[in-house]
């Protein structure tokens, strides 16, 4: 569940809010001004999303070395229909 909380009372109940994240899986919003600023989430969906970020950034490099030899225009409508049929998939 993702809640969102205010920076001063999220301060005032870090660790009430470290154990529902660690141990309940809970993810924090918190909030400034009432403007999203920082998330909290658990050490292990930080993980994941590390791992993830590391396998995308393998995957762009592969298919820039694949693509080398292309010109940038090519590359970059590549690139743009590679977005669009992610954002397609998505909705």
């Amino acid at each position: 569940m993702v809640k969102k909380v205010a920076a001063l009372k999220a301060r005032q109940n870090l660790g009430q809010v470290m154990n529902e994240v660690a141990l309940r899986g809970d993810e924090y919003i918190i909030e400034r001004a009432g403007k999203p600023l920082v998330a909290i989430i658990s050490i292990d969906k930080y993980r994941m999303l590390e791992t993830d970020r590391v396998s995308a950034l393998e995957a762009v490099n592969n298919i820039w070395d694949k693509m080398r030899e292309e010109s940038p225009q090519v590359v970059e409508d590549t690139i743009d229909e590679a977005v669009k049929a992610v954002r397609n998939r998505i909705v």
